[in-house]
């Protein structure tokens, strides 16, 4: 009973990891971008949690999208 802590200890090392792993897979498979530990950095700096969402948003703004002020752009087909 006195190596069951230690040896349970021991064994959940590799699921801890491999939990790890898995999500890493499935963030690149998925096009996951959020943050796993996102709920604990906003608890502790909710400053810095609206800063990533920021950054987020920017990450997903279309580049094609003109910035406001910039000329119209007319394309001539023939």
């Amino acid at each position: 009973m006195d190596f069951l802590a230690p040896v349970a200890a021991f064994l959940s090392l590799p699921l801890f990891l491999a939990g790890f792993a898995w999500y890493a897979v499935r963030a690149r498979r998925c096009g996951v971008s959020q943050s796993l530990l996102a709920p604990i950095e906003e608890i502790w700096d909710p400053i810095s949690h609206k800063t990533n969402i920021e950054i987020q948003v920017e990450a997903e703004r279309s580049p094609e999208t003109p910035s406001p002020g910039d000329p119209p752009e007319f394309s001539i087909r023939r």
